[in-house]
């Protein structure tokens, strides 16, 4: 009775692994087509293998590059929105799923023009367990918190993040949008040291753009010898050699004006 149990169940095992077989070659055949520009077949493909296997193992992949294909490749943005939100929504303990929700973010905050929509996917994400990339996603929150100008939540996801210990690159994102918050509520003194830290980094956009607000922090506290010296430490290259002299001269010439009005006379 065993054996003959064991021959009856045989068929199924091979029509099981059959249907495997082929779920992973339409799998590859869509990954193919997309590689090679051919969009629209790569998203039949897709959508196809996500109907023959709504439950199975490639599904919610299928989904992901369908919604992926929509976003990037199409420009279907309502498309793309309604593949994500189905992945998401069928299988919500998926490692696709903070993926999906994650490019729901970018279509909602860059395309539509919608921080809070975009907000409200990224606690989403958070709030899931064992995350990849879990400070680069806090990130893009306090900067759509930034934007329609929750400076106070931004600056308390930003303080998270420093006090994580990130480093490198995102370090220097997290502590430049620290001391423009604190420029826009006039905290001067409080920018300064964060901004300055950055001016020493590797990075040479995050060090240039440091030095140009360390600058610009000076001259709004009327320190224009610091702000000139700060200036000064921007690279020389030819472009910044330019805007070097630029900006001393500006800023020697002010420094004349507010002191000549100080003093009861307009300097020629």
């Amino acid at each position: 009775m065993r054996r003959l149990g064991t021959i009856r169940a045989a068929p199924l095992v091979l029509l099981l692994a059959g249907c495997s077989s082929d779920t992973r070659r339409m799998l590859d055949q869509a990954e193919s087509n997309w590689r090679e520009g051919r969009f629209e077949e790569a998203a039949r493909l897709n959508q196809l293998l996500y109907e023959r296997d709504t439950q199975g193992r490639h599904a919610a992949a299928a989904l992901l590059n369908l919604g992926t294909i929509y976003y990037l490749n199409l420009r279907r943005l309502d498309k793309a929105i309604e593949t994500f939100q189905k992945l998401v929504d069928e299988f919500p303990a998926g490692a696709e799923a903070p993926r999906a929700r994650l490019q729901l973010a970018e279509i909602y905050r860059s395309e539509l023009r919608d921080p809070t929509q975009a907000i409200h996917e990224y606690e989403k994400i958070l709030a899931s367990p064992g995350i990849e990339d879990r400070e680069q996603t806090q990130f893009r929150m306090a900067d759509a918190f930034f934007e329609i100008n929750d400076f106070d939540r931004a600056l308390r996801e930003l303080r998270r993040i420093e006090e994580s210990g990130v480093s490198g690159h995102l370090a220097d994102q997290v502590r430049l949008k620290i001391g423009s918050i604190y420029q826009i509520r006039k905290r001067y003194q409080d920018a300064l040291p964060v901004f300055d830290r950055v001016a020493g980094s590797p990075c040479i956009e995050c060090r240039r753009r440091a030095i140009l607000n360390l600058s610009e922090t000076h001259e709004l506290l009327f320190d224009y010898d610091r702000a000139i010296a700060a200036i000064e430490r921007l690279d020389r290259t030819a472009e910044d050699t330019a805007r070097i002299a630029r900006e001393v001269a500006r800023l020697e010439d002010k420094r004349r004006r507010v002191t000549g009005s100080a003093l009861g006379w307009e300097p020629r």
